[in-house]
């Protein structure tokens, strides 16, 4: 009896599996345009700024640069009209009551209002499915985003993003 109801047990698991949704894209990098070598980008401005004062004017400087060069990063025009399973953070842009219903996306917490923006291939701005957004209290949190994304560059106020997710559904990562 007890294989009997192993087996039934594994047979309903395998079934619930099948029906779990597929998500094509569950990292951030492959909404970056291929040809784009980041890393080497990142690895000539950081040999540039080991050679600067910390803090300096200088340093800045090249980390405006850093800045501007990683934006010029193209976007990955493959992933329009796919399935999205990413992890990040967000910034509000609109609640509807206890909720963010509309918000930009990032990989990265440091993403906020008073460092630079992340480049807009890294950015996307999601429109909640309806009483789906993240609480207010927890927008500060790692979230998942599940949605299909769109290639469609947007301007907000903190901020341009390449791509949008409408009726996107969140829960905070850690579920």
């Amino acid at each position: 009896m007890k294989k009997i109801v192993t087996l039934l047990f594994n047979a309903l698991f395998f079934i619930a599996c099948l029906d779990e949704p597929k998500y094509e894209i569950d990292n951030w990098s492959v909404l970056i345009d291929p040809s784009f070598n980041q890393e080497k980008v990142v690895a000539f401005y950081k040999e540039k700024i080991a050679k600067v004062k910390e803090n300096s004017n200088e340093e800045s400087h090249i980390y405006a640069q850093l800045q501007e060069e990683l934006k010029k990063a193209g976007n990955n025009r493959a992933v329009d009209g796919k399935r999205v399973k990413l992890e990040g953070y967000l910034v509000p842009i609109e609640t509807e009551g206890e909720r963010v219903s509309k918000f930009l996306f990032f990989p990265n917490q440091a993403a906020c209002i008073h460092v630079p923006a992340s480049p807009a291939n890294q950015t996307i701005l999601v429109t909640a499915k309806k009483d789906e957004g993240i609480l207010m209290e927890d927008a500060y949190e790692k979230i998942t985003l599940y949605g299909t994304i769109y290639l469609e560059t947007v301007k907000a106020a903190t901020g341009t993003a390449s791509f949008i997710v409408k009726e996107g559904i969140t829960h905070l990562a850690s579920l």
